[in-house]
């Protein structure tokens, strides 16, 4: 061989070895493909071992004479053994059991726990019942999915509540201080452990629960609690019970959120961990409430049921990463079962009692410290709650006497005004807008009557208004409680049952409803008679708007909580007496005459106010802009 045939074969063998260093793959791809092939692995060895447990299971079911020695039987529970190891490696002894159920009973809570997961499974509260006089069950088996996963190297991921758990704990009753610590655990072989600790009261609606880990790094990795439920129907009307359903959650460095209660929603909190999150339904709810912040990273999902499904309300979802090196506590909350009552919840701080929608900004402030504590107050007289609410409006009627009185005042004014604001409109009808409002604004100026001196009023009434329409369909204290012929001051009240329903109104009539509209309209026909039968140009018939709107009540209000509308009668039947008193009593529609014929002989003599020449620039103004 030839000194270039050499040369060159060595450069050909130094290419190939370059070219083998080059493509050799990196450290972070050999553990990639590794990765891989360890959970391909894992996939196929889980794949044989469910096929070597269900051939196992097969035998036994469809041909047990097949198997019917003692060496048979050691050898086909053998087989099974291997097959369930290979299947749940070191979890394969808890993987099958015998279920049996604790049921630990408080003044507040019958709860029963189960070994299979370590979980509560069922919680009933003891001093409610659902609107068929039913026990009242915020969960139970077929409704509830607790429980732990975790990703086991080799073998893929499992949740520990397929799994039995092992405990002492037996069936007992609680009462006052007494206090029951239930522990279960799922061994994991060589000390490892999963434990579930809970700490019961016997006068409280919420336990301690925490999850601790023993020893378990390597075997339990990326661990997170997914927690399911669907809400059984507690309440008369599923659809009010659906619309005020849905998860509540607070963001440990933001104020109270939640998901939509009328639609699917889902949310991923990436950035913050929660202090607490709830399932909340209308008048009860499900609540962890961290004793640290925890699951940054969780998920959350909310679907109503459809109205084919006339049993449950809501589904819940929730899966909330855990921080875990493999061993300590890696969860640790209470977990609150009970009643939406808004002095409970606040107890508790961090925004909890959130979870009950009083109404947002002002209107949240009028019931947290006006209405709330008069109706707590009178709640301890022992009086019916009918009684209560009647009370409860005479009350609020008086706080707003003063600003009723202005009202009223600024519309007699109106009143007598009156005729000649027609007179004017008749007199200007062929004439340009802006020429009739500038007349309108000068007769008002010489009369020393404003226009909107009775807005002012009302105004302010409005946060009332809206606070009681917020209060009353939250207010549990109302839930079942009867008066007259409303079975529930809390649902709908129902004369007469409809064989057919009817869109946007529903398949019963509500009296109180029906009571409500009619003196509203009343109300509107008598407040309103002072004033003017015309309207401005372009713009709608304001009257026509008023007496229309009695009727869009009836049917949005058909399914609310009767006390509302039984409040909202009584406020108008009240402002009704209210008005006839003060214009017969109180204001002397004479003497007012004769004050305004002063203002125009004095306001005549003097000229325009600023805000006057406001009200006229502005009109000159959208009448060039026109």
């Amino acid at each position: 061989m030839d000194k270039n045939s050499v040369i060159g074969l060595v450069l050909i063998g130094l290419l190939l070895v370059a070219y083998t260093i080059y493509q050799r793959p990196s450290d972070v791809e050999i553990a990639e493909q590794k990765r891989l092939q360890d959970s391909i692995t894992a996939v196929q060895t889980q794949i044989e071992a469910d096929k070597t447990v269900n051939s196992f299971e097969n035998t036994q079911t469809e041909a047990p004479g097949l198997v019917d020695t003692t060496e048979g039987d050691s050898l086909g529970v053998a087989v099974k053994n291997e097959a369930l190891k290979l299947k749940y490696g070191v979890l394969a002894g808890s993987s099958e059991g015998t279920a049996s159920d604790v049921e630990i009973t408080t003044e507040l809570l019958k709860i029963k726990f189960s070994n299979k997961g370590g979980v509560p499974v069922r919680a009933e509260l003891k001093d409610f019942t659902s609107y068929d006089s039913l026990p009242l069950i915020l969960f139970d088996e077929t409704t509830a999915n607790l429980g732990m996963e975790f990703t086991y190297p080799s073998l893929g991921n499992f949740n520990t509540r397929d799994f039995y758990f092992k405990s002492n704990a037996e069936d007992e009753k609680l009462s006052g201080d007494d206090v029951k610590v239930l522990v279960y655990e799922l061994t994991l072989g060589d000390g490892r452990k999963v434990e579930n600790r809970y700490t019961i009261k016997g006068n409280s609606y919420d336990i301690g629960f925490e999850t601790n880990l023993y020893d378990a790094g390597g075997v339990v990795t990326s661990p997170k609690i997914i927690w399911e439920m669907s809400s059984l129907q507690n309440e008369k009307g599923i659809d009010m019970e659906r619309n005020n359903s849905t998860i509540f959650y607070k963001e440990l460095d933001n104020g109270r959120d939640y998901l939509s209660e009328t639609s699917d929603d889902t949310e991923e909190i990436d950035e913050e961990k929660l202090q607490w999150l709830a399932f909340k339904q209308d008048f009860f709810s499900t609540i962890l409430i961290g004793n640290a912040p925890f699951g940054k990273g969780s998920k959350l999902e909310s679907y109503p049921y459809p109205e084919e499904n006339d049993s449950l309300s809501q589904y819940f979802k929730a899966i909330i990463p855990l921080e875990s090196n493999g061993s300590g506590t890696v969860f640790s909350a209470q977990l609150y079962m009970g009643p939406n009552d808004y002095k409970i919840l606040k107890e508790y701080g961090m925004e909890l009692d959130k979870i009950i929608n009083l109404g947002w900004g002002i209107f949240g402030w009028v019931n947290k410290y006006l209405v709330i504590p008069i109706f707590d107050w009178l709640g301890s007289t022992g009086l019916s709650y009918g009684i209560i609410i009647l009370i409860l409006t005479l009350i609020i009627k008086m706080i707003l006497m003063p600003l009723t009185w202005k009202n009223y005042l600024s519309s007699a004014k109106m009143r007598v005004l009156k005729p000649e604001i027609e007179e004017l409109n008749e007199k200007h009808k062929d004439a340009e807008p802006m020429k009739k409002q500038q007349a309108t604004m000068e007769l008002y100026r010489k009369t020393g009557v404003s226009p909107f001196a009775g807005c002012i009023p009302m105004i302010i009434q409005m946060p009332i208004l809206y606070a009681m329409f917020r209060f009353f369909p939250s207010s549990i204290q109302l839930r079942h409680e009867p008066f007259l012929w409303a079975d529930d001051l809390s649902a709908y009240d129902s004369i007469a049952t409809l064989p057919f329903n009817i869109p946007a109104y529903g398949d019963h009539v509500s009296l109180f409803t029906i009571l409500m509209c009619i003196s509203t309209l009343i109300y509107t026909v008598y407040n309103s008679s002072n004033m003017p039968t015309q309207s401005q140009p372009g713009m709608p018939n304001m009257k026509v708007i008023m007496y229309i709107f009695p009727f869009m009540m009836l049917f949005f209000f058909n399914g609310f909580a009767s006390g509302l509308s039984y409040y909202y009668f009584l406020a108008n039947v009240i402002s009704i007496f209210q008005m006839i008193a003060i214009k017969k009593f109180f204001i002397d529609e004479d003497k007012i005459k004769l004050q305004i014929a002063e203002n125009k002989k004095k306001k005549g003599k003097k000229g325009k106010s600023k805000f006057q020449r406001k009200l006229e620039d502005m009109a000159k103004q959208r009448g060039m802009n026109t």
